[in-house]
């Protein structure tokens, strides 16, 4: 799996329709980061939560590296399938906490606790 990050727009982007990166990259005028700065998420396990009824997904955090856009949101994906965004699918879409955008100019940190929790 892997994450990139939303630019110049969000809107329609987290449409639960679109089924690959290239579709979300379509609408309107989202466009994604540099594929370069992609990041690769590192450390992912699952535990099994009986007492929620759940299983949690987590990972290790992620530093993007700096890059003159602002980020809007990130996208998850399925890394899995090969290099072309038109296969390749989206997992989970995060805009909790990104607001009016982040100036990435001198690199993003992102904390991740629990990126997917599956009843």
């Amino acid at each position: 799996m892997k994450a990139t990050l939303i630019i110049t727009s969000k809107t329609g982007a987290a449409d639960p329709d679109l089924a690959t990166l290239s579709a979300i990259d379509a609408v309107g005028t989202v466009a994604f980061q540099n594929t370069a700065n992609r990041q690769s998420l590192a450390s992912v396990t699952k535990a099994t939560d009986n007492t929620n009824d759940r299983i949690n997904w987590d990972a290790a955090n992620l530093a993007f590296p700096a890059e003159a856009v602002t980020a809007l949101a990130m996208v998850i994906y399925d890394a899995t399938t090969d290099t072309n965004d038109g296969t390749r699918i989206p997992i989970a879409f995060y805009d909790t906490g990104f607001g009016a955008g982040i100036d990435i100019t001198g690199g993003l940190n992102v904390t991740i606790n629990d990126f997917l929790r599956l009843t």
